[in-house]
């Protein structure tokens, strides 16, 4: 890894050093790969969704470094790791690999990815509270952060004319007749903990401190509000965030909330009847939305050639001028690095989009230990589904959901 390491600085000095040479090079091909959300299905509307993404990045960096050619593959996030530890074994294994924060760190911890050399001066592009989520105790990068996908409500205005802005409006717009669709997911489900202030007390629980009685009885608050709504007859629980993105599609569904992630899919199928607002708040505050964090990271089957031109490209894609320009032509993401600013008051996806991210920062401390730095979905997930169906009371429902946590590995 030291050794590795090494090559890839020496060829960040020569890449900062002389970077008008790559472009008088031999044609390179460049292999991506890339993770679809972890509740979507390969596709045909998914295969050319990403299409669209990955020839947004690639045909503007064509035009300065036209030698360059890039190829993707999609690959289910649940079957990456297995997909490219078999390609790895065949030295296969891609150039670059697009994925999330929790999944970067397997990979590399599985020796199919390489360390980011960067810069003190190119850290700068990337806002510092990114780094967390893809830095090791030793400094090393494991990946480098390209976008945000923030977590929003998805609506189709024909049947809404106004978006909830709390939760009681919510329930109020279930009891009215819409059709509320809610996940039963953990991490797809955490926002209502911030808006209901059980966030903290999950989050201690979860660092496996001792919770007083108020925090358990936050705890059991926010379970006997997750019971209550699921008992009402317009506001349905369901599987995962893909399923909700299909029912609303297919207008079975009216409210939902969503991942920004799968905005063009949803526009492509919905157009003008798509609109979006921020989570509802709470008695407690505002929502915790759990923004996804996408980032780029180097496999480790790349030629020396393949290396130089994948470290100027995540160069390229964190540049404010493109990552500007990236995000507006998207309204789907907002950028990772802290120079640019997207905001449009004309623009109510850009609005949301900044609301959610604000929200998010609002509660980062507690986020991180539960869903940015550890994956405990299918530890809770099992817990949390008959908890929100009212198999048990809130009581007995808080000392499960406690137990799993401090379970945490």
């Amino acid at each position: 890894m030291i050794r590795k390491l090494a090559v890839s600085l020496l060829i960040t000095s020569w890449l900062l050093t002389s970077c008008g040479r790559i472009g008088s090079e031999m044609p390179v091909l460049l292999y991506l790969a890339i993770a679809i959300d972890k509740d979507a299905n390969i596709e045909t509307s998914t295969q050319a969704d990403f299409r669209r993404r990955v020839e947004l990045i690639a045909d503007d960096y064509r035009k300065i470094h036209p030698h360059v050619q890039l190829q993707f593959e999609l690959y289910e996030h649940s079957k990456l790791l297995r997909e490219l530890k078999r390609r790895d074994a065949s030295d296969l294994g891609p150039d670059l690999i697009i994925t999330d924060t929790l999944q970067a760190h397997q990979l590399f911890a599985a020796g199919l990815t390489d360390a980011v050399p960067l810069s003190e001066a190119k850290r700068l592009d990337t806002e510092t509270s990114l780094w967390e989520r893809v830095m090791l105790s030793n400094g090393e990068i494991v990946a480098q952060p390209i976008v945000i996908f923030p977590q929003i409500a998805c609506f189709n205005k024909t049947a809404i004319n106004t978006a909830p802005a709390t939760l009681s409006a919510l329930q109020q717009l279930g009891t009215a007749g819409a059709r509320v669709g809610l996940p039963v997911t953990f991490t797809e489900l955490l926002w209502t903990a911030g808006s209901l202030g059980a966030l903290s007390s999950l989050a201690r629980a979860g660092d496996g401190d001792t919770l007083s009685t108020q925090n358990i009885q936050s705890i059991q608050n926010w379970i006997q509000w997750l019971e209550n709504a699921s008992a009402q007859n317009n506001i349905t629980f369901f599987k995962d965030q893909g399923q909700l993105e299909k029912l609303l599609k297919e207008e079975e569904l009216d409210w939902v909330t969503c991942n920004a992630n799968s905005l063009p899919r949803l526009r492509e199928v919905l157009g003008d009847k798509l609109a979006v607002s921020a989570l509802p708040e709470g008695p407690s505050g505002a929502a915790s939305p759990v923004n996804d964090v996408r980032v780029l990271a180097l496999g480790s089957n790349s030629s020396p050639r393949q290396r130089a031109v994948a470290i100027n490209l995540t160069y390229y894609i964190t540049n404010a001028m493109i990552q500007r320009n990236l995000s507006l032509r998207s309204l789907a993401f907002l950028p990772v690095n802290p120079n640019v600013d997207v905001t449009d008051s004309t623009s109510t996806t850009l609005t949301t989009l900044a609301a959610s991210k604000k929200a998010a920062t609002q509660h980062e401390e507690d986020l991180a230990g539960l869903v940015h730095q550890v994956d405990l979905s299918s530890q809770i997930n099992p817990t949390l589904i008959p908890l929100i169906f009212g198999d048990s009371t809130p009581q007995s429902s808080a000392d499960a959901l406690i137990q799993s946590l401090q379970r945490r590995p």
